[in-house]
């Protein structure tokens, strides 16, 4: 029994907290992209996820700790998730038991408070080593809050300074950076980016979901607040039994944006007045924890709804994917089910009215491959499988 006593599980409470100047909402947006996490934790080296889905209630993932020359995989489960207020966790590997961020709202920014109740395994301690190893820990997490302090300190530099950061991706003709705790997108060709930042504002205004615009620098870029989450594609791809969910989805935000009115002054494409997207498909719908929110909001214009949902189907139904072959068949084959999903959610007859004229615009784009080309003119003629 005594030697059960000794290699027994080690627990203990540590709480320790630091005023940031910034608001919740900045830290949180930093704290809650639990990759970036190993940027601020010393004894974090690595964070790898374990399920598909990167933020938000049962979000699993590993993480590497080294503190002296212990070293562990610590295994955890978001359990709690409430911005920009609270984020819990799980322990589930070798240590077990929870953590919490807590983020209160305080008159020069944020007081962060990080609690956990812990159960080590018995070769960091036994209970006579507790209060050591508790010392231990408690020195690192202050260092840890030092370092997140530091951090969000550098961050507000980038909107402060209107100096972008980090490359985060690129389009055909522009690319997103980090801008402080939020995003730039700029155009690489001198393209203006006042109607984007305008259509995304418009939209906002009367309640679809589109990203924040935060401010405009120049008009050859827009700043919006960052976004975290899979697009519908990136979900799709890993769970693809959520096709029927997805395509509900998508229709919903279809008739959701022909609801809302298009500015008189906007260009048309088809008969009707409400804002049309011209590119609302899975790629360009981000999974929030609040919800979708649709991007790229380059193309809009004044039209029809049903001619909006006519140009999605198109675009599923001929998109190149870059694949080999093997994984072309399949990556088809899987989107023309999507394609047609939506075609009877959003209504076939509807759609089927605007196709020709729907694919006729899309012919206009000088970017499109070859292959894809021919798909529209065959879907255009009623020849495409």
């Amino acid at each position: 029994m005594q030697a059960d006593i000794d290699r027994a599980i080690t627990g203990m409470g540590i709480e320790v907290s630091i005023d940031i100047p910034a608001a919740p909402q900045e830290v949180w947006d930093y704290v809650a992209d639990l990759a970036s996490n190993v940027e601020w934790m010393a004894d974090a080296q690595s964070i790898d996820f374990t399920s598909a889905r990167t933020e938000g209630v049962g979000t699993t993932f590993e993480c590497v700790t080294k503190i002296g020359p212990l070293k562990t995989t610590d295994k955890l489960e978001v359990t709690e998730w409430d911005p920009p207020n609270t984020l819990g966790i799980t322990h589930r590997g070798a240590v077990t038991g929870t953590g919490r961020f807590a983020l209160e709202p305080i008159e020069d920014g944020t007081r962060f408070t990080w609690s956990e109740d812990l159960t080590l395994p018995w070769y960091f301690g036994s209970r006579a080593g507790q209060q050591p190893a508790s010392l231990v820990l408690e020195r690192v997490w202050r260092k840890n809050l030092r370092n997140l302090r530091a951090r969000m300190l550098e961050r507000q530099q980038g909107p402060t300074g209107h100096e972008p950061g980090p490359l985060l991706g690129m389009g055909r003709d522009s690319e997103m950076r980090a801008y402080g705790p939020h995003i730039i997108r700029m155009s690489l060709r001198g393209r203006d980016l006042s109607h984007e930042a305008a259509a995304m504002r418009h939209v906002r205004a009367h309640g679809f979901p589109a990203p924040e615009v935060i401010e405009q620098p120049d008009n050859h870029s827009v700043v919006m607040a960052r976004l975290t989450g899979p697009t519908m594609l990136d979900e799709l791809a890993a769970k693809p039994w959520l096709l029927t969910r997805h395509v509900k989805g998508l229709a919903r935000l279809h008739r959701l944006l022909g609801d809302v009115p298009a500015p008189s002054n906007w260009a048309k494409v088809s008969g009707g007045s409400s804002v049309v997207h011209l590119d609302l498909q899975p790629d360009n719908v981000k999974l929030t924890p609040d919800g979708p929110v649709v991007i790229d909001w380059s193309n809009a214009a004044a039209g029809d709804a049903a001619f909006d949902a006519a140009s999605t189907y198109v675009r599923l139904r001929t998109a190149a994917p870059d694949n080999h072959a093997a994984a072309r068949a399949v990556i088809n084959a899987f989107r023309t089910r999507f394609a047609r999903a939506f075609l009877k959610e959003f209504g076939a007859d509807a759609i089927l009215s605007h196709l020709r004229a729907a694919a006729d615009l899309r012919l206009l784009d000088r970017n499109l491959h070859p292959n894809e080309r021919e798909a529209v003119f065959a879907l255009a003629r009623g020849e495409l499988d």
